[in-house]
């Protein structure tokens, strides 16, 4: 279960703004390694943080529940971002 909420938070932020960043403090520091250590443990420490919080929270409250609350969540954000692009 690890090695899946790894891969699935792994491959979400491919691309994403904190690998870009990622990058150019790699670049600007010309400390790749330590850069990428720095990266890799902040995503790992991400990673057992969201784990545990969800196992925690599956003790509290059904899955159902769960995934109403985050579907609603993400309907919230998506009329937000909606707004958003007509404001301009």
């Amino acid at each position: 279960m690890a090695v899946t909420a790894f891969g699935v938070v792994f491959l979400a932020e491919l691309g994403d703004l904190t690998q870009i960043t990622t990058a150019n403090l790699a670049a600007r520091f010309d400390s790749p390694v330590s850069v990428w250590l720095g990266a890799l443990l902040g995503l790992w420490t991400v990673a057992a943080l969201g784990i545990a919080g969800g196992r925690g929270l599956l003790r509290i409250l059904p899955i159902s529940v769960i995934t109403r609350i985050a579907a609603a969540a993400f309907l919230v954000l998506a009329v937000i971002s909606g707004i958003e692009v007509l404001r301009g």
